[in-house]
């Protein structure tokens, strides 16, 4: 562990805020959630009135000022902003937020928005440089907007005040400077080419953004985070998400994949202490010539999906087939604190569909790597959020930590998880519906799995494998589980091969399946 780390692992109050109209103070909960459930994570206060802008209509630079702004005006109840992409499942929530929450909505101006916030300050940066991110984290340090040089005019026509040049800053000197005044439970990783999402979140939350590829910079950066913090966005890929999700992992840090998110700030300022899923999940009494089989999509961590198509492509929860067969679909716990009323919208349009958690819990990490204590840690606020969120049973990926068990036990000590569905970093379906326990419970791993050009993954091997498949449900042979690939597969092609299973394959919801499977397949 780094001395920074040792020094600088709790977070102190924020502060630079005198005379710029708008304090910079941060909340974790809303006045409605003060009584109920602790958040997890930072969210803004509950919105009364929303200025709704298409993101679209706004110039780059105007995104930043208008994200910024946003973030700023979530740390009090009221007046905030909005941005619509009508495309997309912002209209979704948008329309939630009006007729289930009460609020109300406008088009909206952005200057006189600007004067309405109290804001008084701006910081200045330049496109194409890291300042946009160090204007950004000094944003909700200092309690003024981002203001891109171009825009510099119209900001002091309008009665902005300069507080603070950074064109000539990045984000290490950032961390060298207010690291102190920062967030450490919470980093958010967001290219410098991307003006406007996230960044309502980092004002909001008085946290560090930051982007400087797979560097030591960088894991000085997750380093410095407190035990089971998070980043929130995504690194860089190039060399594989394992580049930089191993180094996450190996200092106890997870990841929330969320850079192309818009709106948390407004979003998270919703509180639901509790939400249930509304299709019953009671298990089927066992047939003895049966063989069970579950359909569940990959990638269910991924919070910017969740929020954007996932809710409007065919392909996935907005095709018109839904309903047609049980499906499992994966969600991240950290959207009942992010965002609790998309979770609710899910559960609302659910017909036949079942939720379990995404990889790999909490957030996106290789529970092998993690530090024991750090995984303890996790997996305590794991199980409190699936609790609150009705979920029973989490996807894992990892690197050949199947048969670890002990590993295991951290999660499924937890009285709130029945089961673990484990993924082989490569191939998923690597250990072919092998079954290890621990605590009393399965931890289950991916029999067969659809995926675009890769061998036995298509639709037609896909079927035939489950139709040889023994038909025992009083074993654990007897039952399977079919991961999809979200990125190269649809719910059509899930229906192509549930069209084609003999009358003996029976498709059920994933938690369904881990029930059923410890109940009647002990070991």
């Amino acid at each position: 562990m780094s001395d920074r780390r040792r020094t600088l692992s709790r977070r102190s109050a924020l502060g630079l805020t005198a005379g710029l109209g708008l304090a910079a103070t941060v909340s974790r909960q809303s006045p409605s959630a003060a009584a109920s459930a602790p958040s997890a994570y930072p969210k803004g206060q509950r919105p009364r009135l929303l200025n709704v802008f298409d993101e679209n209509a706004l110039s780059l630079p105007e995104r930043t000022l208008a994200t910024t702004l946003q973030g700023l005006m979530a740390r009090r109840s009221g007046e905030s902003l909005y941005l619509n992409l009508p495309t997309l499942g912002y209209q979704h929530w948008l329309d939630d937020l009006v007729s289930r929450y009460g609020v109300q909505a406008r088009p909206g101006d952005l200057w006189k928005t600007v004067k309405r916030s109290g804001v008084r300050g701006y910081v200045l940066f330049r496109t194409g440089t890291p300042s946009v991110n160090v204007a950004t984290t000094l944003a909700g340090v200092t309690g003024a907007v981002a203001i891109e040089e171009s825009l510099e005019a119209l900001a002091i026509r309008n009665g902005l005040r300069k507080v603070l040049d950074v064109r000539d800053k990045d984000d290490r000197w950032v961390f060298e400077t207010y690291w102190p005044r920062l967030r450490h439970d919470v980093v958010v990783e967001q290219r410098a080419d991307i003006p406007e999402r996230l960044r309502d979140y980092v004002t909001m939350a008085g946290t560090f953004a930051f982007f400087d590829g797979n560097s030591e910079f960088r894991a000085d950066v997750v380093d410095a985070l407190d035990d089971d913090g998070t980043v929130i966005g995504w690194g860089d890929a190039s060399a594989g998400e394992d580049a930089f999700i191993g180094v996450n992992s190996a200092t106890g840090v997870k990841a929330l994949p969320a850079d192309h998110a818009r709106n948390l700030s407004v979003l998270s300022g919703i509180s639901e202490d509790r939400l249930t899923q509304h299709v019953p999940a009671q298990p089927p009494t066992p047939d003895p010539g049966a063989h069970y089989v579950t359909f569940l999509i990959t990638d269910g961590d991924n919070i910017q999906w969740a929020l954007g198509d996932f809710p409007t492509d065919p392909r996935w929860f907005g095709s018109p087939r839904r309903g047609e067969v049980d499906l499992g679909w994966g969600i991240s716990p950290s959207l009942i604190d992010l965002a609790p009323s998309v979770m609710r919208w899910f559960y609302d349009q659910s017909r036949k569909d079942r939720w379990v958690v995404g990889p790999s819990g909490g957030g996106y990490m290789y529970p092998s790597r993690y530090p024991a204590a750090a995984l303890d840690k996790h997996t305590a606020s794991l199980a409190r959020a699936m609790g609150r969120a009705d979920l029973s049973v989490a996807q894992i990926i990892d690197f050949d930590a199947f048969e670890n068990t002990r590993l295991w036990s951290s999660y499924l000590k937890r009285p709130e998880i029945d089961g673990l569905i484990y993924l082989e970093y490569s191939r998923y379906d690597g250990l072919k519906g092998k079954v290890v326990w621990s605590e009393g419970k399965p931890v289950i791993s991916a029999r067969t799995m659809l995926w675009e050009g890769l061998d036995g993954a298509d639709e037609a091997s896909v079927t035939a494998e489950l139709n040889a498949a023994p038909r025992n449900p009083f074993s654990t042979a007897g039952y399977s589980i079919v991961v999809w690939h979200a990125w190269s597969k649809s719910v059509d092609d899930v229906l192509t091969v549930v069209d084609g299973l003999a009358p003996h394959v029976k498709v059920i919801p994933p938690d369904t399946l881990v029930r059923m499977l410890a109940k009647h397949a002990k070991p």
